[in-house]
């Protein structure tokens, strides 16, 4: 494969708007394939502890079945201690022939100055942000703003034409927390188990 996309994330829970952005990707970055890896010590958040990262992979995988160009990777929930991007870029620079682009929402984009290491991500990796409802793109020092990413130079960033849907993990929590249906909000292979998992339990956490 000649061009991969890289699509980390707590997954507390998964949900639709995860699925919006990996089809979005493959649809307007032309890409070959998509690697998602759910996390399992997250570096910058706290996960609501009831919940495993086995349980958060297996969810995942689970949502991404029968999408042949998507792969889902255990490799950090196999972990024991918090990964930084900056340590996974490595590795991948390593494995893969030309450069990856990394998929994420706007929201993770506006915190990359904060990364461990950063900006050394500008020399592993290429950004594609996507944004939900009216979030505003902001370039940060060490990133090239193009239109269309080639595979050959890292550093480059650029914005995605599809908006996802306005959800979030944190807003499926606390719905379901107050008892309302989040079904339309969730994957239909996964929606009662989740309901189920997060039904009266404390929630923390930040959107992701």
């Amino acid at each position: 494969m000649s061009k991969i996309g890289v699509f980390g994330g707590s997954f507390d829970p998964p949900h639709l708007g995860h699925k919006a952005l990996v089809e979005a990707a493959l649809l307007e970055l032309e890409l070959d394939g998509i690697w998602v890896l759910p996390v399992g010590v997250p570096v910058h958040r706290e996960l609501t502890s009831h919940v495993s990262a086995k349980q958060r992979l297996l969810w995942v995988e689970k949502m991404f079945a029968g999408m042949e160009d998507v792969e889902v990777f255990d490799w950090e929930v196999q972990s024991v201690k918090p990964t930084p991007s900056i340590e996974l870029m490595y590795r991948l620079g390593k494995d893969l022939p030309n450069v990856p682009v990394w998929l994420m929402g706007m929201d993770a984009w506006l915190g990359l100055p904060h990364w461990i290491a950063y900006p050394e991500h500008a020399q592993w990796c290429n950004m594609a942000v996507f944004s939900r409802a009216d979030e505003k793109f902001k370039l940060h020092a060490d990133w090239q703003a193009v239109d269309t990413l080639s595979n050959m130079q890292a550093g480059q960033v650029c914005i995605a034409k599809s908006n996802l849907p306005d959800v979030s993990a944190s807003q499926i929590r606390q719905a379901i927390l107050a008892g309302k249906d989040v079904s339309k909000m969730l994957d239909a292979s996964i929606a009662d188990d989740i309901q189920t998992a997060y039904m009266d339990k404390s929630s923390n956490g930040v959107n992701e």
